[in-house]
């Protein structure tokens, strides 16, 4: 599954910070599933293309469990 960014749309938050974006984050489902584990499935995608975005792993970090 993929998911593209409309930056107009009025739910458009890519100005938040990594703090704010991880409370939301943080217990919240959607169609997908949880959003946790969105978070971390795609940061470990992103690592195995050699990818890094420090800020995604900021969010990864706080709504890890471990």
């Amino acid at each position: 599954v993929a998911y593209i960014v409309d930056r107009q749309h009025e739910q458009y938050a890519g100005a938040l910070d990594a703090g704010h974006a991880a409370g939301i984050v943080r217990g919240a489902v959607g169609q997908s599933g949880r959003n946790e584990d969105y978070v971390l499935s795609t940061l470990e995608h992103l690592e195995a293309l050699g990818i890094r975005d420090h800020w995604l792993e900021e969010v990864g970090r706080q709504v890890s469990p471990s």
